[in-house]
This record gives structure tokens, C-alpha cells and sequence, in this order.
């Protein structure tokens, strides 16, 4: 069995060693992140707007 330890220090030598591999992954977990705060803003005033329109 392989160490965990052993493992991070290949996946980090495996970024360093490829950086447009490494922009490219850093660009779409900011892409997912940006569109999960869109989303999740987007829904709160939706809720919002239903409350307000109750009369709550």
C-alpha cells in the first residue's frame, strides 16, 4: 500500500511539472465556485421576492 504522504508529494510534483494543466484545473474550480455563489444569490432572492410578495 502506498503511503498518503507519498501520494501528495507525487500529485504536487505532477502540478509543478505541467503548469498550464495546473491553470487550467485552478480556472474551473473558480469557475464551479463562481457559479455555485451565482446560483445560490440568485435562488436566496428569489426567495426573498416571494416572501416579500406574500406580505411576510
Amino acid at each position: 500500500m502506498v503511503a498518503p504522504a507519498n501520494i501528495v508529494g507525487e500529485a504536487l510534483d505532477f502540478l509543478v511539472s505541467n503548469p498550464l494543466f495546473t491553470v487550467v484545473l485552478v480556472g474551473m474550480l473558480g469557475f464551479v465556485f463562481f457559479m455555485y455563489l451565482l446560483v445560490r444569490r440568485t435562488l436566496l432572492g428569489l426567495r426573498e421576492g416571494y416572501d416579500s410578495g406574500k406580505g411576510r
